[in-house]
């Protein structure tokens, strides 16, 4: 099963910005947290390399393009669960609304 979110150049960043805190986090002997971090390191990877191309492409004209994401199931499953655990890792309240609304995106088309 397959997962589509539709995500706007800031959600995609902010997303990004959150995903990078998986590599600071130390080991764990806790199977389901192990679990959870090496599904957040595929997907810091593919958010990572997408938004390095939109860094690298942006204009002023592509603020409200949205790019199409597919993720497997379990992918966006612990993409939601990842992002919830990491939004305290910021202060910055423009992040945590683009963060949250990806969160929403997801729990709706997980529901």
């Amino acid at each position: 099963m397959k997962v589509e979110i539709k995500l706007n150049n800031d959600s995609i960043l902010a997303v990004n910005e959150l995903l990078q805190h998986i590599y600071d986090m130390g080991k764990s002997n806790d199977k389901k947290t192990n679990v959870y971090r090496s599904i957040g390191f595929d997907l810091a990877d593919k958010f990572d390399s997408k938004a390095k191309e939109l860094v690298k492409k942006s204009t002023l004209f592509d603020v409200n393009k949205k790019h199409k994401f597919s993720l497997k199931f379990h992918e966006a499953w612990a993409l939601e669960i990842i992002l919830r655990e990491l939004f305290t890792y910021t202060e910055n309240h423009y992040v945590r609304l683009k963060v949250n609304i990806v969160i929403d995106c997801l729990n709706q088309k997980l529901a």
